[in-house]
């Protein structure tokens, strides 16, 4: 089904549970992994999440790194700790040495500080988060291995001051990062050739 021998720990999780990946999912994974950026649209319960995240987490397998490499960002603060549970299910079941922790407005400030000296691998936050974070001193050191940007429901964040918030965000990591990759997620959408120009710059 895959070329990409990367992905065979994220199959090995996927028949463990005794699931097949879908046809999105597995295209997602190798264009990602083929170092591209674009846009998931598909119904809400099927499987976005995993589309989104499983080929940044087979790229941080091989081989381990350090540092921050994958952003989540969600417009709803209430669901970063499902986001979060999600991605954690196959990291834990599978012994993967990444780290996966949220950063919202509900986050304790001494998690915020600890945060700040050693970021996790995969950060979930949302717009307002991440423009705080962007401010502080040293922010270019703490996002310097960003290789991707998640943005969750989409069509809740475009055309809106929220979303324009997100675009400046998404603007300076870009400065910082210049090869980082963005994967817009959404369940609705009219203009997707629009959307999808305006999620990944």
């Amino acid at each position: 089904m895959t070329a990409d021998l990367r992905l065979n720990p994220i199959l090995q999780w996927f028949n463990n549970r005794g699931w097949q990946p879908l046809s999105f999912q597995a295209e997602t994974w190798e264009a990602y992994l083929a170092g591209k950026s674009g846009l998931i649209q598909v119904h809400t319960g099927s499987g976005k999440t995993y589309a989104a995240v499983m080929g940044p987490i087979a790229e941080m397998l091989d081989p381990p790194t350090e540092g921050l490499r994958l952003l989540y960002i969600t417009p709803l603060r209430a669901l970063s700790r499902d986001i979060e549970q999600s991605i954690k299910t196959p990291i834990e079941a599978m012994g993967w040495d990444i780290s996966v922790e949220s950063r919202t407005g509900d986050t304790s400030s001494s998690r915020k500080s600890k945060q700040l000296k050693h970021m996790p691998n995969i950060l979930i936050t949302t717009p307002e988060s991440l423009s705080v974070m962007l401010s502080y001193k040293d922010s270019a050191k703490r996002f310097e291995h960003l290789r991707c940007v998640v943005l969750d429901e989409w069509h809740e964040l475009m055309s809106s001051k929220r979303g324009t918030q997100t675009e400046l965000s998404m603007a300076y990591l870009r400065s910082l990062c210049p090869e980082l990759q963005t994967w817009a997620v959404s369940a609705t959408l009219g203009n997707l050739e629009e959307a999808a120009q305006t999620a990944v710059g």
